[in-house]
C-alpha cells in the first residue's frame, strides 16, 4: 500500500524567514560543545540576521531508551530551536510544504556525516535540485577516525583506511571502509552541483591528497576575520612574577591532555614558578591547576574575554591531530598569548610558525621538556612580547557564506516521494516521543 507524503512532515510554523537552508550535522549544536557546534551556532546567528533561516537536521540514535537502526529518524531544528522527530520522508515533505507556503530553499550545508546514513541523506539531497555546500571540519570523509589517528592517538596519515594500512587498529573494523566507500560515491554522484569549503590551506592543501578530483571545487574560507589589534598583555614579565599558562579547550587525549597533565604536575613537583589553568569544559580537576569552565553558548566570545580577564601569558594548544582551524588558537591569539604546540597540529601549528608567536615543538613528547626549563620559557615569551605582533582586538564571523548563498537561486525542485505502509508506521511512533524528547533537552540544558 502506497501513501501519498503530502499528509505528514514536520510542523513548518517555526521558520521566520522565506528563504532557508538546510544543515546536516551529527547532533543538535545547541547542546554540544565541539568547535563544528561552535560554528554551526554562529553561521545561524549569522545567517538569521541577513534575513535567512537555518533548519538543522540530525540523525536520531536513540529515543528515550529505544535504538533507532534505521537510519530514517532526524531531529529537526528551525533557527536555535528543536522542533521535532521526524523520519527521511517527513524532511522530504517538510521542503515540499515550505515550498508550497513560499519559503524557499537555498542550499543544503553539510557540516558533519558522522552517524549519518549515507542512504538517507542521499535521498533527502536527491529529492531536490539545491545547490550542496560541504563545510571540511576534520577528516570524516576520509577516515571515521576523522582525526586520523591509529588506536585514537597517533597520527597515522592522510590516505583511506585499507587492510595493510590498518591492520591491527582499534578504529578499524569491515565497516570503516565500507563507510568511506559510500562517501565517495555520495560526493561523485553530487559532482555537478557540490563545493566545499575548508577552514585552512594547511586543511585543503591536506584533504586534496585524498579528493584530488574536486580541486576546483574547493574554496578557502577562514571561519573567522580577524580585526583591530589588541595591545594589552604584552608587557614584559619579571623574573620574580609566575607565568600564567593555561590549557586551552576541552579534555581530550587528541587534544594533548595526558601531555599536559603530565608536564604540569612534573612543572609543580619541580616548583617551577608558574600558575596553571584549564580553559574550558572541565571535569577532570589537579589542587594546582585553576580551573575556569568556559561555554560558547552563553557567550560566544566567552573564551577570548577569559583569556584576556586571567592575563594568561602563555596557552598550550598541544593537539596531537591536524587541526583543520582550531578556534582556541585564534582565541588565544587575540588574547597575546604565546602558544605552544607540536608538529602534529595542523593548523595550529601553521599558524604560529606563520605569525612567529609560539614554539612548534618537533615531538609531542617535549611538552614536559618545555615546562621544565622555566628560564628558556620566560625568555622566550618575552622576545616574543618585545616584538609588539598583536594578535587582532576581534574576531568577527566570517560573512563569506552569506555573499555565496546570494549567488545561488531561491526555490527548487522537488521530487516528492511516496512511501510505503511500513514506513508510515514510524508516524505516530515519532510523533508519540517528539515532547518527551523536548522535555528531556530542557533538563539537559
Amino acid at each position: 500500500m502506497l501513501i501519498q507524503m503530502e499528509k505528514r512532515g514536520v510542523c513548518v510554523k517555526g521558520i521566520k524567514n522565506k528563504r532557508y537552508v538546510i544543515t546536516v550535522s551529527y547532533g543538535d549544536y545547541t547542546l554540544n560543545v565541539g568547535g563544528t557546534d561552535k560554528f554551526i551556532l554562529s553561521q545561524q546567528r549569522m545567517l538569521n540576521e541577513n534575513g535567512i533561516s537555518l533548519i538543522h537536521i540530525f540523525p536520531v540514535l536513540r529515543v528515550l531508551k529505544r535504538q533507532m537502526n534505521s537510519g530514517k529518524v532526524w531531529g529537526v531544528m528551525m533557527d536555535g530551536v528543536f522542533r521535532s522527530l521526524t523520519d527521511t520522508y517527513g524532511i522530504v515533505s517538510m521542503i515540499d510544504k515550505l515550498q508550497r507556503k513560499e519559503r524557499n530553499l537555498i542550499a543544503f550545508i553539510l557540516h558533519h556525516l558522522k552517524d549519518t546514513s549515507i542512504k538517507e541523506i542521499s535521498r533527502i539531497l536527491r529529492s531536490t535540485d539545491a545547490e550542496i555546500i560541504m563545510y571540511l571540519h576534520d577528516y570524516y570523509t576520509i577516515c571515521p577516525e576523522s582525526g586520523l589517528l591509529r588506536d585514537y592517538h597517533d597520527f597515522c596519515g592522510i590516505t583511506f583506511p585499507n587492510d595493510d594500512k590498518c591492520k591491527g587498529c582499534s578504529c578499524f573494523d569491515g565497516e570503516t571502509t565500507g563507510q568511506i566507500n559510500r562517501i565517495k560515491k555520495l560526493l561523485k554522484g553530487l559532482a555537478d552541483r557540490i563545493s566545499f569549503i575548508a577552514p585552512s590551506k594547511s586543511l585543503a592543501d591536506n584533504w586534496l591528497k585524498a579528493y584530488p578530483e574536486f580541486r576546483e571545487r574547493i574554496t578557502v574560507v577562514p571561519h573567522q576575520k580577524c580585526v583591530g589589534e589588541y595591545c594589552e598583555n604584552m608587557e614584559r614579565i619579571p623574573d620574580s612574577e609566575p607565568l600564567r599558562i593555561a590549557y586551552v579547550g576541552y579534555q581530550a587525549p587528541h587534544k594533548g591532555w595526558n601531555e599536559w597533565a603530565d608536564a604540569a604536575e612534573k612543572a609543580f613537583r619541580a616548583g617551577k614558578n608558574y600558575k596553571f589553568f584549564h580553559m574550558g569544559v572541565c571535569s577532570e580537576s589537579r589542587s594546582y591547576i585553576q580551573q575556569i569552565n568556559v561555554d560558547f553558548h552563553s557567550d560566544i566570545n566567552g573564551m577570548t574575554k577569559v583569556l584576556r580577564d586571567n592575563r594568561i601569558d602563555c596557552a598550550v594548544l598541544w593537539s596531537m591531530v591536524p587541526e583543520t582551524y582550531s578556534f582556541t588558537l585564534y582565541e588565544a591569539y587575540s588574547a597575546n598569548c604565546f602558544i605552544l604546540t607540536n608538529s602534529l597540529s595542523g593548523n595550529i601549528a601553521y599558524v604560529v610558525r606563520d605569525k612567529g608567536n609560539g614554539i612548534v615543538a618537533e615531538s609531542s613528547n617535549d611538552l614536559s621538556e618545555l615546562l621544565l626549563d622555566e628560564e628558556g620559557l620566560r625568555k622566550r615569551i618575552n622576545q616574543f612580547r618585545d616584538k609588539k605582533k598583536y594578535g587582532p582586538y576581534k574576531l568577527e564571523e566570517n560573512d563569506a557564506i552569506v555573499d555565496i548563498l546570494a549567488g545561488y537561486k531561491s526555490g527548487c525542485k522537488i521530487t516528492v516521494e511516496r512511501f510505503s505502509f511500513v514506513d508510515c508506521l514510524m508516524k505516530p511512533l515519532l510523533l508519540l516521543y517528539t515532547p518527551l524528547e523536548m522535555l528531556r533537552r530542557r533538563k539537559n540544558r
